[in-house]
C-alpha cells in the first residue's frame, strides 16, 4: 500500500524544476553579472603614484608608526610605565620597564615612568591593542608606512625615538576617494 500523506499535508518544492528559463539563468546569469564588471572596469584607466614622489594617500584610521606622547604644558611624559600595552599585545613585541620618579628627576606626571620603553616593529602586527590599553593616551599610532629597513636591530624602536616627532610624509585620503 502507497503512501498517502492526507489532506492536511502541503508539499513544499524544494528547488526550481530542472531546466528552462530558471535554470539557465542560475547557471549562467551570475557569471554574465561578473564579466559585466569586469568588461566595465576595463575602459578606466589605472590610477599610478609616482612613489616616493608621490606619496598613496592612506584612510583616517590607518594605523602606522608608533609614537609616545608628552602633555603640551609641562612636557612630562604620558607613560606612567603601567605595561598595559606590553600585556595587550598580541605579538609580544613591546617591553616597558618602569622606574620610580624622584621630586629631583620627575619624567611623567605619576608616581612611575617608563625607563625602558621599546617596541620590536619587525614583529608587530600594527592591530593597536597598545593605542586601546593605555589608559593615559600616551602611546598612538600615526599614518606613517615607511619604516623598512636592511638591518633587524634598527627596527627596534626606543623611547627616545617614539618620542621624537615623526615626519609627516604621508597623506591622508578625502572622504571623496
Amino acid at each position: 500500500m502507497a503512501w498517502n500523506p492526507g489532506e492536511d499535508v502541503i508539499a513544499v518544492q524544494r528547488a526550481p524544476e530542472p531546466g528552462g528559463v530558471g535554470g539557465a539563468y542560475r547557471a549562467f546569469g551570475e557569471t554574465l553579472r561578473g564579466l559585466k564588471t569586469t568588461f566595465g572596469r576595463m575602459l578606466e584607466r589605472p590610477i599610478v603614484y609616482q612613489y616616493p614622489e608621490e606619496k598613496v594617500p592612506v584612510y583616517p584610521r590607518f594605523r602606522g608608526r608608533h609614537k609616545l606622547h608628552r602633555f603640551e604644558d609641562s612636557k612630562l611624559e604620558k607613560c606612567v610605565g603601567c605595561s598595559l600595552c606590553a600585556a595587550a599585545c598580541p605579538a609580544d613585541c613591546i617591553r616597558v620597564v618602569a622606574a620610580e620618579n624622584t621630586p629631583e628627576h620627575r619624567v611623567s606626571a605619576g608616581e612611575r615612568y617608563a625607563a625602558v620603553y621599546e617596541i620590536n616593529l619587525s614583529r608587530c602586527i600594527f592591530c593597536g591593542y597598545c593605542e586601546v590599553a593605555c589608559p593615559f593616551d600616551a602611546i598612538t599610532m600615526g599614518h606613517d608606512y615607511e619604516m623598512s629597513d636592511y638591518n633587524r636591530d634598527d627596527l627596534i624602536f626606543t623611547k627616545e625615538m617614539l618620542l621624537a616627532e615623526p615626519l609627516e610624509r604621508t597623506p591622508l585620503r578625502t572622504e571623496d576617494e
